[in-house]
């Protein structure tokens, strides 16, 4: 299963490669994965860091610089090449990403930061996926939350557990992540939570719905993001479910075990 869907998903970066100067088809992504748009843009992210749309942009930026260096094609050619309806909207991009003009690469090329091609990395998660489906789960809970990115979760999260560790203490615990819906950027809010209501927390509450829940043992927060983006790439483009509007839930239970619920239709 593995082999297959990081295949699938070597196929969507290669077909993004061979296309940057071209547009780029999301439908065409979704079929590639096997799934709807939404879905593969949730895949994409989490798996990525990256929304797609910044992916594709870093990249065609990362690759016009290259053809800059080359010297061999005007930046007005280049800003079309790659999508751009101006040199000055070209220049525009290109300066916010590397700092610089297009016109001072030359005396820049030290200095160019060259957004490389996505490639999946040795796996760090060998452990085997147990999950299962729950159907119509409902969470009424209350809820203190933090501004966060779907990169620097797995960073934040824990200094924001120790921060409220004397309110939560003794309680059951919940972690939700809710982020765009429309995957547009990597903003997300997390959220530290519990079936009963404790200091400065507000009452959530999330309607009933199906979740593939993923069982396992809670390591560290670098160890679930690692095991979350995995089952993001190889379980959901292989189990037939598109993904749903809703926060994903972290249910914290006795002796360091952990449910996952990833919400889907």
């Amino acid at each position: 299963m593995n082999k297959q869907s990081n295949k699938r998903f070597d196929d969507l970066i290669n077909y993004i490669e061979e296309n940057l100067c071209e547009e780029i088809s999301y439908k065409k992504l979704s079929q590639i994965l096997g799934v709807n748009e939404y879905t593969m843009q949730r895949i994409f992210l989490f798996v990525t860091n990256y929304t797609l749309g910044e992916y594709i942009r870093k990249r065609k930026l990362s690759m016009s610089a290259l053809d800059l260096l080359g010297g061999r094609e005007r930046i007005i050619d280049i800003a079309i090449k790659y999508g751009y309806e101006s040199s000055q909207a070209f220049s525009r991009a290109f300066k916010a990403m590397m700092g610089f003009l297009p016109s001072e690469v030359q005396k820049n090329k030290n200095e160019i930061k060259f957004f490389p091609k996505y490639e999946i990395s040795n796996e760090k998660i060998t452990d085997a996926f147990n999950y299962h489906v729950e159907k119509n789960v409902e969470f009424k809970l209350y809820a203190i939350s933090m501004k966060t990115t779907i990169k620097g979760c797995h960073k934040d999260a824990p200094n924001f557990w120790k921060e409220n560790s004397n309110v939560i203490s003794g309680k059951k615990q919940y972690g939700l992540l809710m982020y765009d819906k429309t995957c547009s950027n990597d903003e997300a809010t997390y959220y530290i939570a519990s079936n009963v209501k404790f200091e400065s927390s507000k009452e959530i509450h999330i309607k009933k719905a199906n979740y593939l829940v993923f069982e396992l043992e809670f390591k560290n927060a670098d160890y679930l993001y690692e095991y979350s983006s995995k089952a993001y790439r190889t379980i959901i483009p292989d189990s037939g479910h598109e993904l749903e509007d809703l926060p994903d839930v972290e249910e914290y239970l006795p002796n360091n075990n952990l449910k996952l619920y990833i919400p889907i239709k």
